[in-house]
Order: structure tokens, then C-alpha cells, then sequence
């Protein structure tokens, strides 16, 4: 008989987690903040008070926040930002608890141990889980709230499942609405759907149920309320027609989930390879139906075009990823059952896994540029060159977040943020009487009819022109460019032009 010591070391948790947890905390403040973490940098600190206020005018419900508010009083070592991204580690950790208890323990064991090797080395989760924001708190209480949503389901007339799902569902709510509502839709329609029992008591169940979160949430309801009519009226983020933006935006999801987001171009070439092991994988999983199949896969739907609606392409993974543990256990299942040699394809996905890890530490190869943008060694750069020099920094606020660089520019260098044609004025009016011009962009330029490439070019004419360039894209992510975006495309995402 077992010993209870030889029982925890026999549960894979036992070595999963400390790698996981590895993994999650080591060097937390590697990276610098991006446009998102700065929101949260600036919430979190305030007054809970001044919390509400500031993210009941923005698109967040105010959970997350709060807790983080508390969270960065206690003494956790290093910086604030590492504080922050600390937080979310733990939601990381907490959601492979809450997978494992809820479903993976119920797999054969080494079903077991294949899973938690590819969750704890997962890249998709690595790079979410290492961010200032709330992306690994939703994934665990969708978690919740999807395993007590199936359990209510079997049993519509127990009241402690109901209440269950009720308020973990109201929690994620609070969290954020794209998940809670799709998770709350999502289990409506798979009840309406159902065979049995009646339709009228499905009918009452969904509605009764749906009231209920309701009532749980109505200190925030009117918040919602407002920033669905926000998403309503928002503009499309698209890249190209819209075939197109379905097809970027669907591919990327896949690759995220499937490889992560940070390639080498061996990586890119053995993911290729990859790619049609794992679709035949998923769809042979897939035809088992497990219990939460229904709830799980209706709630991607709404939320990816929830999603698809409000934010660009490369957001869409991050929004949806309470997705990722079901994708990643089907994968699992499909490649194992499906493939005599599946001991071969999972030794190719952890060498993959592998080498993401490693692009994601050593800051190579990531697919969403604005995730590393290296503003310290840009900064640095303007400081070395303006030395007991009269010298302005022009910022394209377009399709750039200057904050971060803005804050290690030393403070007698002027600095104009480009937003417009009057800004633009204030640029040429400088030009005369500084010796030294730095023009930071974005390489792809978003504003209107191009005008801050025709203002760099039409400053350049007569002066000495020295171009410092940051983030190189890849040869395979060059070649997606020249097809989404037409030939004569930069080979990096940032520049910084040095004018003199």
C-alpha cells in the first residue's frame, strides 16, 4: 500500500507545478511594460474608490483591480511591475490546479503526465501568464465556471449547482464581460438546445439562471450595459477585406494556442510541419463529444466574435484563453489515439515548445512586436546623441505607445507628440533652430494619407540622415508582409531616426 508521500510524489502536479511555477516567476520584469500593462500600472495603485471610477469609464469590471490593489501591498520583492505580473502567475498556477482536480485527473495516467508536460511548457500560456493584466484570473474562474455550468446542466434541480455556476459566472463577470457573458450565453443556448427534460422547464432554467447572475451582478450592470453599447458602435479592426481579417485573425489563434508566439525561422518551418498532425488530432478528439464540448466550443464562438469586433488580431488569443486548456487536452488526445507514432510528434511539439520558451527569454522572434519593444535601449540611444546638444524627440503616436520612452528621455530634451497637422507645425517650427532631430515611429505607418512618413522625409531633405532600427522580422514573417501589405516593406517594426 501506498504511503501518503509516495502518493504526492505519484500525482504529476508534484513535479509539474515547481516547473510551472519556474517558468511563471523567473524574471519577471524582463520585458518592459506594453500599452496594456500600462493601464494597469496606473489603476492598481489608486484608491479603490478611484479604481471604480477609472475602469468604470474604460471597458473593465473592477475585480481584478481591486484584488491587484491589494495584492501590491504585501511584500513581494522586486519592482512594481514584477508585483503585478507576479499575481498573474499565480492565477496561472491556480488554473492548472483547477484543471487537474476538475477534469485531467479523471485521464489515464499518461494521458496525465503528456498534458501537464505541454500546459507547463505551453508558450501561449507562458506569455500570458507573465503580464500585468487579467488574462490567467479569467482563464481559472471561466474554468469554475464552465465545470460548474456542466455539473448544473446534469442536474437542473439541484440548488447548490445552480448557485455554483451562478456565482462563479457573476465572478468572472466581474473579471471581465467577454468571457462571463459567452460563458453565460454559451450555457443559455446549450439548455435551450437540449433534448430533456421539457422545454418549458429549460426554458425556465436558462431565464431563471441568467436572472440570477443578473442580480448577483447589479451593483455593475449598468457599466456593462454601457460598454456593449460601446462594442456595438465601435469600429472594425481589420486587416484587409474581411475574408482576409477572418483568415489572419483564425490563423493566428491556432498558432498562438498550437505553437505559441514567439518563432525562429526553424521554429516557423517544424510548426508547418506540425500543423496538420494537430488539425487531424483535433478532429478525431473532437468526435468523443466530451461533457463540456458543447458549453466550451458555443463560448469560443461568441467570444472570438466578441473579440473580432474590438480589438486587432493579435489580441484575439489573450481574450479567449479559457479556451487553451480544452484545445491543448483535445490535441492530446487526438495525436495519442490517432497516431502509431505519437511518442515521435509529441518529442517534435516539446522540441517546439522549446524553442518558443527560449525566443520568449532571449526577446527574439515575437509575433506581436509591441510585447518587447527594447524602450530602454531606444532611450538610450536619444541620451548618448543629445549630449550638450539642442535636441527635440518627435513620438508618431499612430500606431505607438510613448509612454514607456517618454518616461527615460532626460527632461531637457523637448519633446512633441505627433497627432495632427498642428502638432506637425510644431515639428518644422523646431526643425529651425534644433541641432538635433529624433523621429520615433512605428515602421508601418497608420496615420492619415501617411502624413508622419511625408514629415520624416520632408525633414531629412538637407540634413544628415542616420536610421537606428529595432525589432527585425524574420524572413517568413517579411514574406506574410509583402502578401498582407504589398511589396518595399521595413524589415524591422521600429525606427528611430537620427536627423542632424
Amino acid at each position: 500500500m501506498d504511503t501518503p508521500a509516495e502518493k504526492r510524489t505519484a500525482n504529476p502536479l508534484f513535479w509539474a507545478l515547481p516547473l510551472q511555477a519556474i517558468l511563471f516567476f523567473w524574471r519577471l520584469d524582463l520585458l518592459e511594460p506594453w500599452g496594456d500593462e500600462l493601464f494597469t500600472l496606473n489603476a492598481a495603485p489608486q484608491s479603490l474608490q478611484q479604481i471604480a471610477s477609472i475602469v468604470g469609464h474604460n471597458i473593465h469590471p473592477p475585480l481584478y483591480f481591486y484584488l491587484l490593489h491589494l495584492w501590491i501591498q504585501s511584500p513581494w520583492p522586486g519592482s512594481m511591475l514584477a508585483k503585478m505580473r507576479a499575481m498573474s502567475a499565480i492565477w496561472g498556477l491556480l488554473a492548472t490546479v483547477v484543471f487537474y482536480v476538475f477534469w485531467l485527473r479523471k485521464e489515464e495516467p499518461p494521458l496525465q503526465r503528456v498534458f501537464l508536460l505541454f500546459w507547463t511548457l505551453s508558450p501561449c500560456l507562458l506569455l500570458y501568464a507573465r503580464m500585468a493584466r487579467s488574462y490567467t484570473m479569467q482563464l481559472t474562474l471561466a474554468l469554475l465556471a464552465i465545470y460548474a455550468a456542466v455539473r448544473w446542466v446534469e442536474q437542473l434541480r439541484n440548488w447548490r449547482r445552480l448557485l455554483a455556476y451562478a456565482f462563479s459566472t457573476a465572478a468572472l463577470l466581474y473579471t471581465h464581460y467577454l468571457p462571463g457573458l459567452a460563458i453565460l450565453v454559451s450555457v443559455s443556448l446549450t439548455l435551450l438546445f437540449r433534448r430533456e427534460p421539457s422545454l418549458r422547464t429549460r426554458v425556465t432554467c436558462a431565464v431563471g439562471s441568467t436572472i440570477l447572475v443578473a442580480l448577483l451582478y447589479l451593483p455593475w450592470l449598468a457599466t456593462m450595459y454601457s460598454a456593449v453599447g460601446n462594442w456595438v458602435s465601435s469600429g472594425e479592426y481589420r486587416v484587409g477585406g474581411v475574408l482576409t481579417d477572418q483568415v489572419v485573425r483564425i490563423g493566428y489563434w491556432f498558432v498562438s494556442f498550437g505553437f505559441g508566439e514567439t518563432f525562429s525561422t526553424a521554429g516557423v518551418l517544424l510548426a508547418a510541419a506540425m500543423t496538420p498532425l494537430i488539425l487531424y488530432g483535433l478532429w478525431r478528439a473532437a468526435a468523443s463529444r466530451p461533457d463540456w464540448f458543447g458549453v466550451v466550443i458555443v463560448a469560443a464562438g461568441i467570444g472570438y466574435l466578441g473579440v473580432s469586433r474590438w480589438t486587432g488580431f493579435p489580441f484575439t488569443p489573450a481574450r479567449v484563453l479559457f479556451v487553451l486548456p480544452f484545445f491543448l487536452i483535445l490535441c492530446i488526445r487526438g495525436i495519442h489515439s490517432g497516431f502509431r507514432r505519437s511518442p515521435l510528434i509529441f518529442a517534435g511539439l516539446a522540441v517546439l515548445y522549446s524553442t518558443s520558451i527560449y525566443g520568449y527569454f532571449s526577446e527574439t522572434g515575437y509575433l506581436n512586436k509591441a510585447y518587447c519593444v527594447p524602450y530602454a535601449e531606444m532611450a538610450g540611444v536619444i541620451r548618448s546623441g543629445s549630449a550638450a546638444q539642442n535636441a527635440v524627440v518627435v513620438v508618431d503616436t499612430y500606431s505607438s505607445v510613448p509612454e514607456p520612452l517618454l518616461d527615460q528621455v532626460p527632461p531637457e530634451v523637448r519633446v512633441i507628440l505627433l497627432d495632427g497637422e498642428d502638432s506637425a507645425g510644431a515639428v518644422r517650427e523646431a526643425a529651425k533652430s534644433r541641432a538635433v532631430l529624433w523621429f520615433w515611429r512605428h515602421t508601418h505607418d497608420t496615420s492619415p494619407g501617411e502624413f508622419v512618413s511625408r514629415l520624416e522625409e520632408e525633414l531629412s531633405r538637407g540634413r544628415h540622415l542616420l536610421k537606428h532600427e529595432f525589432l527585425p522580422y524574420n524572413p517568413a514573417e517579411r514574406w506574410a508582409l509583402r502578401i498582407l501589405r504589398g511589396p518595399d516593406q521595413s524589415a524591422y517594426f521600429y525606427r528611430l531616426s537620427e536627423i542632424r
